[in-house]
């Protein structure tokens, strides 16, 4: 079973990313700020990582260069959530260790499939 730690302050997301994977197959963790996210990655070393850029306490850029300077961590990937998607921003995203970016808003579907590609399909 594939485990995932999204780092997300937005409620609203929070339920989305939740009834998403309601149906189960992966273990998914949720993180309000990145200071959370970043204690419950290095409990949990996921498979990979979702986490939003704006964030308080420790923003996405700064978790993404956390988890690359972590031992135990530098090889978990990490997808940025974002809604500024132009190419500077993505530029910066791969700068802090970025796999991919999934562009807000996103649909279940498009959440779906992301994670599906960087932890496998759902058991």
């Amino acid at each position: 079973m594939g485990k995932i730690v999204f780092c997300e302050d937005d409620p609203m997301i929070q339920k989305l990313i939740r009834a998403a994977f309601k149906t189960g197959g992966y273990q998914i963790f949720i993180a309000s700020d990145g200071a959370e996210g970043l204690t419950l990655i290095e409990r949990e070393l996921p498979d990979v990582v979702f986490s939003d850029v704006s964030m308080p306490n420790l923003d996405g850029f700064q978790l993404g260069d956390a988890l690359k300077a972590g031992p135990t961590t530098a090889h978990i990937p990490i997808v940025f959530m974002t809604a500024s998607v132009q190419r500077a921003q993505i530029d910066e995203a791969l700068r802090h260790g970025a796999a991919g970016v999934l562009p807000k808003p996103f649909t279940m579907a498009d959440l779906r499939a992301r994670v599906a590609e960087f932890a496998g399909p759902a058991d």
